[in-house]
């Protein structure tokens, strides 16, 4: 019996340690369903705006980057004001800009725009920022990223 229960003890306790998440997993959590205040608190919590997270294994991008090219307004803004690098390129040396043009995402463009983004940016492949803008097939992030590239 006592065997029976060690074991049990056992299996718990190993099971509540896989299920516990780290700081970055649980901003990406958040970030992924477009919860600013929980992205917020974990970031004033001490939790790194500017880690490096892998959505694919071995291509590793940021917060910033996915938030953006999801068109998360809101967990932008949590990002930014808790010190999330505007310009970090993810690993194809992408930016959160790049993201929110590709998505259309106007509101997301014209925050990062005024947070400092690069307008000029290009990616590995040599893909600036105007390319991606015109991807979207929106005319206004269009426009607004035209403007700043002349």
């Amino acid at each position: 019996m006592k065997k029976l229960l060690l074991a049990i003890a056992l299996f718990l306790a190993a099971t509540s340690v896989s299920l516990a998440q780290t700081p970055t997993q649980k901003v990406y959590a958040a970030v992924m369903k477009n919860k600013a205040a929980d992205v917020d608190a974990l970031l004033s919590a001490g939790a790194d705006a500017n880690a490096s997270v892998e959505m694919m294994p071995g291509f590793p991008t940021t917060f910033l980057i996915i938030a953006a090219g999801n068109g998360h307004l809101d967990v932008v803004k949590a990002l930014i004001k808790n010190k999330a690098q505007v310009d970090k390129p993810d690993s194809f040396n992408a930016t959160a800009l790049m993201a929110a043009a590709a998505g259309g995402h106007v509101a997301v463009v014209e925050l990062l725009l005024a947070s400092g983004a690069n307008p000029k940016a290009k990616d590995k492949d040599g893909k600036d920022v105007l390319a991606s803008a015109k991807e979207s097939g929106n005319a206004e992030v269009l426009q607004l990223i035209q403007a700043k590239t002349k």
